[in-house]
């Protein structure tokens, strides 16, 4: 009931893991992303470990990852048959994220795909996070905002996307509303914001959905996992049983080259705790 980093030394490393992983429905595969300016073979890759024979394979990155690309933020649809993620092209001018994803295949990973427009755009297009139907939560443009990206919603009905959506404002207070998570039924969102009443820096908040498809009030997770670092990227296991997010909370003596420097680690929690958040009339 308390946080903990992640599997230290193995996921939680000294570089930045600049997500929290995302599990196979199996809990046979986890994918996350990191940033490690010292890796000689790719310093922004999307990595992964499975297990077989109940045994975990050592972290390595995922054979769609190509080196021309940086990759962030990956995330199993909900069958886990297809693993999204951003990527761009950093030798490339102008060139942004956009959403792309693999499918599974009879002799593994298909080649990286781009989705169409919408939802992608012109512009920064990140961070998606796919509802049970397909329909994708993610960040992109937004000029109010500094800086300047704001929470979308992209409906998939009748196997197409339709334009973006700019969430309602309570979402979008402009100060780096992001990194969004849905729950597959779309009843809570959880997001990352840096929004004034916080415990400091960026924070965790959940919102919860009524019957009649509204949403409820923006609430913060609390001091059970906010701190004074910066608290983002969450995401629920399959199961619904545990909370991942990353957080830059440097732990008293860690070394510069371990978990706990500061540069972002994973933490997870038991996910019960979200339930208690639940206005009255939805327990």
């Amino acid at each position: 009931m308390t946080p903990e980093i992640f599997a230290p030394g193995i996921v939680s490393t000294g570089a930045f893991e600049h997500s929290s992983p995302t599990f196979s429905p199996d809990g046979n595969e986890i994918y996350w992303s990191v940033h490690d300016p010292g890796n000689v073979e790719h310093i922004r890759p999307i990595v992964f470990m499975r297990r077989e024979n109940n045994i975990w394979s050592n972290p390595r990155p995922a054979g769609f990852v190509r080196r021309d690309y940086h990759y962030e933020y990956p995330f199993f649809s909900v069958d886990g048959q297809r693993l999204y993620f951003c990527a761009k092209r950093p030798d490339r001018e102008n060139s942004d994220y956009d959403i792309w994803f693999v499918e599974r295949t009879p002799s593994g990973w298909s080649r990286q795909t781009k989705l169409g427009s919408p939802p992608n755009s012109e512009d920064f297009d990140a961070q998606p996070s796919l509802a049970r139907d397909g329909s994708v939560y993610f960040i992109s443009h937004y000029d109010k905002a500094m800086p300047q990206y704001g929470l979308y919603l992209s409906r998939y009905l009748a196997g197409r996307y339709l334009p973006p959506v700019l969430m309602e404002d309570k979402f979008n207070r402009l100060h780096a509303d992001w990194t969004p998570y849905i729950a597959p039924d779309e009843s809570y969102l959880l997001f990352s914001s840096f929004r004034d009443g916080g415990f400091g820096s960026g924070d965790l908040y959940i919102a919860f959905k009524y019957g009649d498809g509204s949403w409820g009030d923006v609430i913060n997770l609390g001091d059970k996992v906010n701190t004074e670092a910066n608290e983002r990227f969450p995401n629920v296991t399959p199961d619904g049983r545990y909370l991942f997010f990353n957080s830059t909370r440097k732990l008293p003596g860690a070394r510069t080259d371990e978990p706990g420097n500061g540069n972002g680690d994973v933490y997870w929690i038991d996910a019960k705790f979200l339930g208690d958040l639940k206005p009255t009339g939805l327990r």
